[in-house]
């Protein structure tokens, strides 16, 4: 049957032009499980697919995924020779399948010789372009999702931790310290006696702080030496109480005096619960501190993803990237961030959660760039009516022959599967929407990407 008659690829090809066609392409036969081609590979070849049906595959975060199928009259390979690029996506039959194949010379003959034909492709190249890229940046920002997420959970977890083992602690310690104050109590101290242990005892707390820090050889010393004088006064847990109160910044000397104010009979009652009273002290600090830590990531998040707020407003550039700096901390254990800020710079009229995605692009392959390992460096500066953005990084730099492709859709220098090629290319977008500009310059040890925004913005 003439294909002319139902693929809408060759409506209205004229008999003269549809033999130039047939003379310049081949036919090809795949079998059931055969590929025309597979992700990443150089593609040479355009195709119309005239009987059968192909499967499209890509691969995302290392998981293959069904982009879609290829039934009669669908074209295909057409991006790939348009853009010059490796093929984003593999084809392989899901059924018997022949093929109208054009080699790459014939392809762009084409486009000259069949205009009908050619206006078609480049129409639905184009609009594939489109549908594909905006699929992709969904994706792309899906997948950054994710792996936020995941960075997020990891950082969550250490403080919430923390924060539930010393509760737990806590509560098992409470029944001794009740234990303690009530055999205090029943020492027969006078109530102005109670009052110089707890202004004691607050005034150690409140200045936990500022105790100093000790040289491992200095703090083993002090530990023995008030373990010693607390065996002398018949402890037998001595070595065991020294650390609480050599951590207070408490010495031998200042419980000797302490003790001078008391009967020598509470002397016992009197350190025991001093003892358990600043470990009770110390673990309510600790859920304090992790509590506050999650508080702050949680506000960090937030004020990330600009939740709650109108979509143009006023941005601090600074508190984005310290923002993106939290969350992406998870990636940054061995690697120096030096902030390099203009403190003059003020705020931009802009879309702070896509200029925070611009941000985590940026920082994220910069990270990436030095394999976890190196200097980042932000720098900030106020350039007349403009805010300047440098991320910097001290990672193997960008080879040469791919710097004019850095913010093509789809061209990514990472595996298969790892890269989508749109993180640099949604960047690019986003900093065109602001009316900004973007500059890379790299060698070997030092790569920079220089943002620059007008203050007024979009």
């Amino acid at each position: 049957m003439d294909p002319r008659h139902d693929i809408e690829l060759f409506a209205g090809v004229s008999d003269s032009e549809y033999q130039w066609m047939l003379a310049n392409s081949h036919d090809l036969r795949l079998e059931v499980g055969e590929y025309f081609i597979r992700e990443g590979e150089t593609g040479t070849r355009f195709y119309v697919v005239l009987e059968g049906e192909m499967q499209i595959q890509r691969v995302l975060d290392g998981v293959p995924t069904i982009m879609g199928t290829t039934p009669r009259g669908i074209i295909g390979g057409e991006i790939t020779l348009l853009l010059q690029i490796p093929s984003p996506m593999s084809a392989q039959a899901i059924l018997p399948t022949q093929l109208m194949v054009f080699e790459e010379a014939a392809f762009r003959a084409l486009v000259a010789q069949v205009p009908v034909v050619g206006a078609r492709i480049l129409q639905i190249g184009t609009d594939r372009i489109a549908n594909t890229t905006s699929r992709r940046v969904q994706q792309e920002k899906m997948a950054a999702l994710g792996k936020l997420s995941a960075g997020l959970a990891h950082e969550l977890n250490n403080p919430a931790a923390a924060a539930r083992r010393s509760a737990s602690s806590l509560r098992e310690l409470l029944p001794t310290l009740q234990r303690h104050s009530i055999d205090l109590c029943a020492s027969g101290l006078h109530a102005q006696q109670l009052n110089m242990l707890l202004v004691f005892q607050q005034d150690v707390i409140q200045h936990r702080a500022d105790v100093k820090v000790l040289s491992p050889l200095e703090q083993s010393d002090r530990e023995d030496e008030l373990a010693d004088w607390l065996d002398e006064l018949g402890f037998a847990d001595g070595y065991a109480m020294a650390p609480v109160f050599s951590a207070g910044g408490i010495r031998r000397d200042d419980l000797q005096d302490l003790l001078t104010h008391f009967p020598e009979s509470a002397s016992i009652y009197i350190l025991n619960w001093l003892k358990t009273a600043l470990e009770v002290a110390d673990l309510l600090y600790e859920v304090d501190d992790g509590t506050r830590r999650i508080s702050e990531l949680v506000g960090a998040v937030k004020e990330y993803t600009y939740m709650d707020q109108a979509p143009l407003q006023p941005v601090d550039i600074h508190r984005g990237l310290d923002n993106t700096l939290r969350v992406l901390n998870h990636k940054l254990k061995s690697i120096t961030v030096q902030r390099e800020y203009d403190l003059n710079l003020p705020h931009l009229m802009g879309r702070g959660g896509e200029l925070n995605q611009v941000w985590t692009n940026l920082i994220d392959n910069a990270i990436d760039a030095m394999k976890g390992k190196g200097t980042l460096r932000l720098i900030t500066r106020l350039e007349n009516a403009y805010a300047m953005i440098e991320v910097n990084d001290s990672g193997t730099g960008i080879p040469p022959e791919v710097m004019s492709r850095l913010f093509e859709p789809f061209f990514t220098t990472k595996p298969v599967g790892q890269g989508t090629g749109l993180g640099l290319d949604v960047t690019y977008r986003i900093i065109q929407q602001h009316n900004g500009s973007i500059d890379v310059q790299s060698h070997p040890g030092e790569t920079r990407f220089i943002v620059r925004l007008p203050l007024q913005g979009v």
